[in-house]
């Protein structure tokens, strides 16, 4: 199969900044392990593949890559044995930068420890060790608080630990050191959020980043339940609805109304201190449905139940007293900035007595040798600059799960500064799933949206900064693609996913596989998947475990291998319900004469569904996969 346009463009474009939106199974790797064969083995002068730099997440992703290239280096070399440039490549290979971030921050540090005085026999620390050390300092640090005696301290405490522990006040230090290390410049990071708690004045209040966040999450979740209102009054617009409820619901679209139209917190407090609801009208109607009446107050219960937890959460107190509040907990949350920084510069003096680095340590030292401050502004040393001159091009593998430290540190290599950019950034941020280990998909939007598409180019345009969205998945049916896009263009949106998924963000379909002119006769047609299945195992269907010994249900599983006809008797949990629906809807599609028909792309054919074809996948195994495994075998 040949390449798209899209995916030719992303092998041909260069000497730019190039951004590649590349959504699941649109062949981004095969895409990139050919644009880096293309580099190194076409044109006048190719270059050495010891020339680029490739960042990838993982070191078994890094492996992965390296062994791709590996084959299509060796592809070209059957065709051209005498390529002496392809032989070279080959002997290259192994050194190439082909690496995690972590990976490259170490090679860094190695090559320039002398730039920042480290010891160059230090060691990679042990997480287990790291773990310990840490625990270590922070029971020093908060024993030195103690013996001090500061009340500012002690009030501290109070507010944050319990009974005679402080593990919830060392899990705070802990967690804002985290933060912080996520940050280029830690120090400045913490230094601007405590800037944050220095509220004097209910203006100072509503201008600070929680409460425009909080003020957001408010005017989403009134948005949310004003949805919910004016599904209910369409439903009592039904000919069979319940018109009667009509005055109490339009009562509450104007109350939900005057709410969103506020747009500071005093504002807010003052409507919701006042909020009271209409009565649902008790006048009998005839011909009303039962069910739309049901449908009508759960919705209408909703909204209110929302208002509610709104009212209790956020806003159960005046906002002068809000003001005290955040002004008392000021000097409180000024301790922990203390105690965070105390705990990172006693750890930092630990490691460095033993000689060890850990891998926040990887990124910082690297950006350290990368990066100095003149006068006001971080510009590229002159290490920098000197391995932006070693790398022709820097590729960045699963780009929106890179964070802002790994964000600077392949800026100052790259040769953006002399107006030459060469960064190759892919990856989808429809897909990111480290944001809990800080990645920020944020720098993948923002150069989303302020790269140039390809699509908005004309040919000619010399534009340094370029985007080229790979849409087309190559890896699911048709049918697959089209559940999962009807189910995100509802839920995913900007607040929510960091993209709105509309047509452009969609997964269009490869065309891979079959399609119904390929198919002869009725009876093959109705053996292919036409639709995404939802298996329904009811609460009523459902005995509680303790309805019947464990035992029991073994025997007479058992006595059914003999006789697949159970008794009526048996009882079976909700865990083996689920699996014996599985087992028998697996049953179903394999059977080869009424079975499941895939279309085998490697043969070009179509054949029986087969066990292999299948997968169960559980949200946990533990407690699951032993009845799974049971009932399987069970049931042959």
């Amino acid at each position: 199969m040949g390449w798209t346009e899209a995916q030719q463009k992303v092998i041909d474009t260069r000497k730019k900044n190039l951004l590649v939106s590349a959504a699941a199974g649109s062949g981004k790797t095969a895409v990139l392990v050919e644009r880096i064969i293309s580099m190194i083995s076409e044109g006048e002068n190719p270059i050495d593949i010891d020339h680029l730099l490739v960042v990838t997440f993982t070191n078994a992703a890094a492996a992965e890559m390296r062994g791709r290239i590996g084959k299509a280096i060796d592809a070209k070399l059957q065709k051209e044995p005498d390529n002496a440039h392809l032989q070279k490549q080959v002997s290259l290979l192994q050194s190439a930068q082909i690496t995690t971030i972590h990976s490259f921050c170490l090679n860094v540090i190695r090559n320039y420890f002398h730039r920042i005085d480290l010891d160059p026999a230090f060691k990679i620390a042990e997480e287990s060790e790291i773990t310990l050390m840490k625990s270590d300092v922070i029971a020093d640090v908060l024993e030195r608080w103690y013996e001090e005696g500061r009340e500012d301290f002690h009030q501290f405490i109070e507010s944050y630990s319990y009974s005679k522990s402080d593990a919830p006040v060392e899990d705070l230090i802990l967690q804002l050191y985290s933060f912080s290390m996520s940050a280029p410049w830690p120090e400045k990071w913490m230094e601007e959020k405590e800037k944050e708690f220095a509220i004097e004045s209910l203006e100072d209040m509503n201008r600070s980043t929680w409460m425009q966040e909080l003020l957001h999450y408010v005017k989403t979740v009134l948005g949310d339940l004003m949805q919910k209102n004016a599904k209910a009054i369409e439903l009592c617009n039904l000919s069979d609805g319940p018109e009667a409820y009509l005055p109490a619901l339009l009562s509450d679209r104007a109350l939900l109304t005057e709410l969103s139209m506020a747009d500071t917190y005093e504002a807010y407090a003052g409507r919701f201190g006042g909020i009271t609801h209409a009565r649902l009208s008790g006048k009998k109607q005839e011909g009303v449905s039962p069910q739309l009446k049901d449908q009508v107050k759960a919705l209408r219960d909703e909204v209110k139940k929302g208002l509610k937890d709104l009212t209790a959460q956020f806003f159960f107190q005046a906002p002068e007293e809000m003001l005290q509040d955040m002004q008392a907990v000021q000097s409180v949350m000024q301790v922990l900035f203390e105690l965070t920084t105390d705990f990172r510069r006693e750890f930092a003096a630990k490691k460095e007595e033993k000689n060890l680095i850990d891998f926040n340590d990887l990124e910082h030292f690297a950006l350290k040798i990368l990066v100095e401050e003149k006068e006001g502004e971080m510009v590229p040393t002159e290490a920098a600059c000197e391995i932006s001159e070693q790398f022709e091009e820097i590729l960045i593998d699963e780009y929106q799960d890179s964070n802002l430290v790994q964000e600077t540190i392949l800026q100052s290599i790259s040769r953006e500064r002399i107006g030459c950019p060469n960064r190759f950034m892919v990856g989808d941020v429809k897909q990111s799933i480290y944001k809990f280990r800080l990645a920020m998909p944020e720098l993948f939007m923002e150069k989303y949206k302020s790269y140039a598409a390809l699509d908005t180019l004309e040919n000619g345009d010399t534009n340094l900064y370029q985007r080229i969205d790979l849409d087309r998945n190559f890896r699911s049916r048709k049918v697959v693609l089209d559940y999962v896009n009807g189910i995100f263009c509802q839920i995913m949106q900007e607040s929510v996913g960091g993209i709105v998924y509309d047509r452009a963000a969609s997964l269009a379909y490869g065309g891979l596989y079959e399609n119904e002119d390929m198919i002869e006769g009725l009876e093959m047609k109705e053996r292919l998947a036409n639709d995404v299945e939802l298996l329904l195992v009811t609460e009523e269907e459902e005995p509680s475990e303790g309805e019947m010994p464990a035992e029991k249900r073994t025997e007479d599983a058992e006595a059914g291998e003999q006789d697949r006809e159970d008794p009526e008797d048996i009882v079976y949990t909700k865990k083996e319900m689920e699996a014996r629906v599985i087992a028998k809807r697996i049953r179903e599609l394999t059977d080869p004469d009424t079975g499941l028909l895939l279309y085998d792309t490697k043969n070009q054919t179509h054949r029986p569904a087969e066990y292999r074809d299948i997968v169960i996948l559980l949200r946990s195994m533990t407690g699951w996969s032993e009845v799974f495994v049971n009932t399987l075998m069970q049931e042959g």
